[in-house]
């Protein structure tokens, strides 16, 4: 039997290729895991998430009716878990920290609360165990929150 040119570069792109479908497999998975345990925590403190997201290491979650944002670690949701009330938020802003002009060292969101100021991180640079994405996709996404925060602010 004689292989030709053919057949060998199906070969070769099937070895290129079932690695990647792997772990895009498996990434998704653990994130569906990550959102059941998110929503699982939420439904115990009163919270029903209409929507969350993996950005990062970070999970986020809002609920509209409540007013209520919801966000924790993907490594451990369930001891990172944080509820943040939107009531008693006075400002919400996507929030980048530049190392150079085309490079970012941090990016996420900055809640001023009336008893201080919290940051969400999307991105962190300098965390070396950091599962992220893009700064730059990290960033767009924190203006994408920022614009579902800010019509949950209390009008002052």
């Amino acid at each position: 039997m004689e292989f030709n040119a053919t057949s060998v570069g199906v070969i070769v792109t099937l070895l290129m290729l079932v690695p990647v479908v792997f772990l895009i497999m498996s990434a998704s998975g653990k994130d569906k895991k990550v959102k059941k345990t998110v929503s699982q925590l939420s439904q115990k403190n009163g919270i029903t998430l209409e929507n969350i997201d993996v950005i990062g290491n970070c999970v986020i979650g809002v609920d509209q009716v409540s007013k209520i944002l919801v966000y924790t670690s993907k490594r451990n949701p369930s001891a990172d878990f944080k509820i943040i009330n939107m009531e008693d938020v006075k400002d919400c802003r996507a929030k980048s920290v530049k190392q150079t002009e085309k490079t970012l060292d941090w990016v996420g969101l900055e809640i001023m609360e009336k008893t201080g100021r919290r940051e969400i991180a999307f991105y962190n640079e300098h965390d070396e165990d950091e599962l992220s994405t893009d700064a730059f996709v990290c960033l767009q996404d924190a203006k994408r929150w920022e614009e579902k925060l800010r019509p949950l602010l209390k009008a002052s």
